[in-house]
């Protein structure tokens, strides 16, 4: 299987192969280049998407949302720094996608309270 610099599919890839809009050609040609079968002639895109995606082992990565960011507000600078935040200092921005759920955490038993 060839690597590829950003061997991600995304939702509005995916949406334009479903549906056969613009661009559907180019996204469809990733997904061959990354071993899926080529789609045939007449097929349900919808039904070749499912099998290129199992062929190539996609998965959904998740992540926990959109970033948040607090600005102080204020017409001055003296203003501004007055203003507490109630979010703690800076913290470094994710550099990796979230962990994935281990299986043993995901069928553990609830603890007893």
């Amino acid at each position: 299987m060839p690597e590829s610099a950003n061997s991600r599919a995304s939702a509005r890839d995916v949406q334009k192969i479903r549906r056969r809009e613009q661009g559907h050609q180019y996204a469809a040609a990733q997904l061959v280049a990354l071993g899926a079968p080529r789609p045939r002639p007449g097929c349900d895109p919808t039904l070749w998407l499912r099998e290129a995606l199992a062929a190539v082992g996609a998965r959904n990565v998740r992540h926990r949302g959109a970033h948040r960011f607090v600005f102080r507000l204020g017409r001055t600078r003296r203003e501004r720094e007055e203003i507490e935040l109630g979010l703690p200092t800076r913290r470094p921005h994710p550099k990796q996608p979230d962990p994935e759920p281990s299986p043993a955490s995901s069928t553990a038993a609830p603890s007893a309270r």
